[in-house]
């Protein structure tokens, strides 16, 4: 067996493989998204400076600062003066040198409409000023107010989208590679389907099986879905916020991360212990809606006993608790979608306090040195990258919760493939000849996995070449006699032995060759009508085929489909009637030439001519062949031999229908149940 699922979920969880993979190309695309981001705050905050300054800049500056002014801007530099009425007056040029006995004296410096000339200004002595001072120098539309607006909003667009297509290609990738992941947990499914199916007896096993292949797998693909694309969507995205938080001010950003994370912690922590008193209310109303609804199932009884006006005041005591329950599980919901006032009101304290430090860090121009103080722009996307990083954040916060489910869902599928199937092939098999002579039941016991008996000590024998029935008023007594012919199913005591020879140290391969279980509720495969009769048998050839289901009279409909034996079925049979898929499976198991079959009736209800059709079938296919039927017609059970009656894991009867009708007890109660008139199922009583 291939590794268990948990152990496939941990791997796919782990560090090393998110650098492999699907994973590494949605890191590559998450990375790029970042990289965008960091971009886009940066272009905000230009825009940001534009909006604000309006390419305004009013400087007093001293000698060494006018040179760094001119490297940084590319502007040449004239001394100028902004007195009251507005009006600039030139001055002398910058570089003239004062007089030696006299301290340099601060120079003028004023400039207007010039584009984002102010945000450089801002930002020369943060890491990443001398790249926007060389785009200022080199981009001539960022020197001019208007341009500048047009090629930065264009930018912003274009950053955008470059980060919506990369996170959508992210999200693709991490759907692939959690696609990818299941696919061998899904394969492991069907395997073990295929290995333990045939055992089932009451469909139960099949229906574990379905809900672990759709409802459980889905789980655990959604489940690595969120947590590789959380983890690698934010992690970088995340790196890239710190840096632009921590570059504009690491102070600030260390006084922020203890009252964000206070911040999510109450509301998340108050939005749990809501959704907790949610279920428990809604498990509540539950069970009082039982009480009511027991209540009402009790009228015949109250009457007779003439509490009615006891009952009346109970059933009001009930009424208003659940009335009770449903505004408290109304107020409950609310509180999860609006947490609680002093909640609110804490978080926005909190957050009002945040502001506050902004505010008080946000650049006065003129009144205190930039080095000590944050620009307006700055504050805004400070502001900005603080709240982007809140999802990334509670996303990380979910990850443990969301392994801890997967991992859940996970260990239950390991359990289920770690079923270890009843039948086995011997070691030292042999060749089983085709049945020639008897079939025997030799005290035969089977106990189903949950610890049913349902076959206690069963002792019966088939001669060769007859027909016949075996039923049961519990269904699964003849369905597991039947399964137990084909080793679907082992025996718990007993043997099964075909001509005196135990099937159990018979190969598998030789045993189904020769016996085949026809199931009238046996979708067809996928594929052609003809790829279907031959079930796998590539030598059979089309006559061979056509003439099995001549024989089971498959031909009549066949023939009248779209493209004959070639048309396409699908595994729901949905083109095929009740009737025509069982004659369908009959012509597979015909075409094999078992000297033994067993046939499983269908229980819908069939046409009159279908009905006459298998009548004549099977005549046909019980020439010279030993039949066993599950009967769910009553011609059916007249035209056999004998016929093997059931009861509490016993044989209780055996003969032909005429005599067990007027000495078998339990074999006319049998019928009564199936066949009687009064039944209006539509099921034939006596054909």
């Amino acid at each position: 067996m291939d590794a268990a699922p948990i152990n496939t979920v941990e791997r796919i969880l782990s560090r090393r493989s998110l650098l492999r993979g699907r994973a590494r190309i949605a890191g590559c695309w998450s990375i790029l998204a970042a990289i965008a981001l960091v971009l886009l705050l940066g272009n905000l905050n230009l825009l940001m400076g534009l909006l604000i300054d309006r390419g305004h800049i009013d400087l007093s500056l001293l000698p060494p600062d006018i040179e760094r002014f001119e490297r940084l801007s590319g502007l040449s530099v004239i001394r100028a003066t902004a007195p009251a009425d507005g009006q600039v007056k030139l001055t002398v040029p910058a570089n003239a040198v004062p007089a030696e006995e006299a301290p340099p004296e601060p120079i003028h410096v004023y400039y207007d409409e010039h584009g984002i000339l102010p945000t450089v200004w801002h930002n020369r002595d943060f890491w990443w000023g001398p790249g926007i001072a060389y785009l200022y120098r080199q981009v001539p539309w960022l020197q001019s107010n208007i341009l500048a607006l047009v090629c930065l909003l264009s930018s912003a667009a274009g950053l955008y989208l470059l980060r919506d297509g990369s996170l959508r290609q992210m999200r693709l990738s991490c759907q692939r590679g959690s696609i990818e992941a299941v696919t061998a947990t899904r394969r492991n499914l069907f395997r073990q389907v295929l290995r333990i199916g045939p055992q089932d007896l009451d469909g139960s096993e099949q229906s574990t099986a379905t809900y672990l292949f759709t409802t459980e797998v889905e789980t655990i693909r959604r489940g690595l879905h969120d947590v590789i694309c959380s983890t690698i969507r934010y992690a970088p995205e995340l790196f890239g916020l710190a840096t632009v938080l921590f570059s504009l001010d690491w102070r600030l950003a260390l006084q922020w991360i203890a009252p964000t994370t206070l911040v999510l912690l109450l509301v998340d922590g108050v939005r749990r212990k809501a959704q907790q008193k949610e279920n428990l209310a809604e498990d509540r109303i539950r069970d009082e809606e039982q009480t009511l609804l027991s209540r009402l199932q009790n009228s015949r009884l109250t009457r007779g006993l003439g509490i009615e006006q006891t009952e009346l005041e109970q059933f009001q005591k009930h009424l208003d608790r659940y009335h009770s329950q449903l505004m408290d599980a109304a107020r409950t919901a609310d509180k999860v979608a609006h947490p609680q006032g002093n909640v609110v009101l804490i978080c926005v304290g909190l957050l009002a306090f945040l502001l506050f430090l902004v505010g008080g860090n946000v650049l006065v121009v003129g009144k205190l040195p930039s080095s000590t103080r944050m620009a307006a722009c700055d504050a805004f996307t400070f502001i900005f990258a603080a709240f982007l990083a809140i999802p990334g954040m509670r996303a990380f916060r979910s990850l443990p919760e969301i392994r801890r489910e997967v991992n859940l869902v996970a260990e239950r599928i390991r359990r289920y493939l770690e079923q270890i199937p009843s039948v086995s092939q011997a070691v030292g098999a042999k060749f089983l000849q085709p049945m020639s002579k008897t079939l025997h039941f030799e005290n035969v016991k089977y106990q189903t996995p949950a610890g049913r008996l349902v076959l206690d000590g069963i002792d019966f024998k088939i001669p060769v070449d007859t027909t016949t029935a075996i039923v049961s008023l519990d269904p699964l007594e003849a369905r597991a006699v039947a399964l137990m012919l084909p080793r679907f199913i082992e025996p718990r005591q007993g043997r099964v032995l075909i001509d005196g020879e135990d099937i159990a140290w018979g190969t598998l391969e030789s045993l189904r060759a020769e016996t085949v279980f026809v199931s009238a509720n046996d979708p067809p495969f996928d594929g052609t009508v003809l790829e279907n009769i031959r079930g796998g048998q590539a030598e059979l050839t089309l006559q061979q085929v056509t003439e099995a289901a001549k024989m089971t009279h498959a031909h009549n409909f066949i023939v009248k489909l779209f493209n004959g034996y070639e048309t396409i079925l699908t595994g729901h049979g949905d083109s095929l009637d009740a009737g025509q898929k069982f004659r369908l499976n009959l012509a597979r198991a015909i075409a094999r030439g078992p000297a033994l079959l067993i046939v499983e009736e269908p229980t819908e209800v069939l046409d009159e001519d279908t009905k006459t059709l298998l009548v004549d079938a099977y005549d046909r296919i019980c020439r010279e062949r030993t039949v066993i039927f599950l009967p769910a017609r009553m011609s059916t059970v007249r035209r056999t031999d004998q016929v093997i009656v059931l009861h509490e894991g016993k044989v209780v009867a055996l003969g032909p229908h005429s005599k067990l009708v007027t000495q078998s007890l339990v074999y006319r109660h049998w019928e009564y149940l199936h066949f009687n008139e009064f039944r209006h199922d539509g099921q034939d009583e006596a054909t």
